[in-house]
């Protein structure tokens, strides 16, 4: 491709093709190490595919989707100018149509398990880097401050999925996974009483004109979304209030209560659940040499 191209060039570098071949290459590397494999950003139903017949075979493998991903495809590369454009650069890049709908079913039947972010921001300076050549626009964007309730409007409030299956898909299954559950992903006594109170009749739109993250453009931009983070503690403590009035949050004006030097560093000790019974497995495929005179 010519690297004169503006932001399409991106999605077209990287077909869904290519992820799906690294992905099945990963999942056959981890199978026969006997290793459990996590599978970061599924980004298309191609990539999916590998995952679902991976674990349908028995493979120990698991799958994240991110909250772009699921509300957004490539039509954001091919409209409006290229500062519009460039805001989306991301790796994997969004998807065709249809693509956002199948990670949402992949979810659904437990194909995929948790979902992230990624968040990466670069300001349009920055991403001016790429003005003369695709392949030098800084990859990322925002997500961290919006995913949560990206996430609930667009699973919980459309039916999609459960609350319970949302608290799963956003803190208990990656818990579980990263070997920090129970301390996180659960509300019980010993627990770190880290706790996302949302409402889901209290509604907000994003915008870049709002947001806290110290970046000029955000990637759900005028998207109303209704499900808002109004309290957040974290280890007991109110750390953030959103400020709510006739059931719209007035975000910026949300109070923020946090200390520095707070934060603690969790211990993830290695060989948590993923790894469990693997060397069992492992000892009932043990092959010998025969012997021979």
């Amino acid at each position: 491709y010519q690297r004169r191209v503006h932001g399409e060039g991106h999605p077209w570098s990287r077909p869904p093709a290519v992820e799906a071949e690294a992905t099945h290459r990963a999942l056959t590397i981890a199978h026969e190490l006997n290793a459990p494999v996590y599978i970061v950003h599924c980004s298309c139903e191609e990539s999916l595919d590998m995952i679902r017949k991976a674990r349908a075979a028995g493979w120990r493998a698991y799958g994240e989707a991110l909250a772009g991903h699921l509300t957004l495809d490539d039509s954001v590369y091919f409209k409006g100018s290229w500062k519009d454009a460039a805001a989306y650069v991301m790796s994997p890049p969004f998807r065709p149509p249809g693509n956002p709908e199948a990670l949402w079913k992949g979810l659904q039947s437990g194909v995929l398990q948790t979902t992230a972010t990624d968040n990466c921001t670069f300001c349009s300076e920055q991403k001016a880097m790429g003005k003369s050549d695709f392949t030098k626009i800084p990859n990322g964007t925002n997500g961290v401050e919006d995913r949560m309730t990206v996430l609930f409007d667009a699973g919980v409030t459309t039916g999609k999925i459960s609350e319970n299956e949302y608290v799963a898909m956003t803190s208990t299954n990656a818990a579980k996974i990263f070997n920090i559950y129970p301390r996180k992903g659960c509300l019980a006594v010993g627990s770190d009483a880290d706790i996302v109170v949302i409402d889901p009749t209290v509604r907000r739109t994003i915008s870049a004109s709002t947001h806290f993250q110290k970046v000029d453009h955000n990637i759900w931009e005028g998207r109303e979304v209704h499900g808002v983070t109004i309290l957040t503690l974290s280890h007991g403590e109110v750390v953030w209030e959103a400020k709510v009035g006739n059931k719209v949050a007035d975000w910026p004006q949300g109070t923020f209560t946090l200390t520095k030097g707070r934060g603690r560093h969790i211990p993830r000790p290695c060989f948590g659940p993923p790894f469990q019974g693997l060397k069992q497995r492992d000892a009932g495929n043990t092959k010998a040499p025969i012997a021979r005179d």
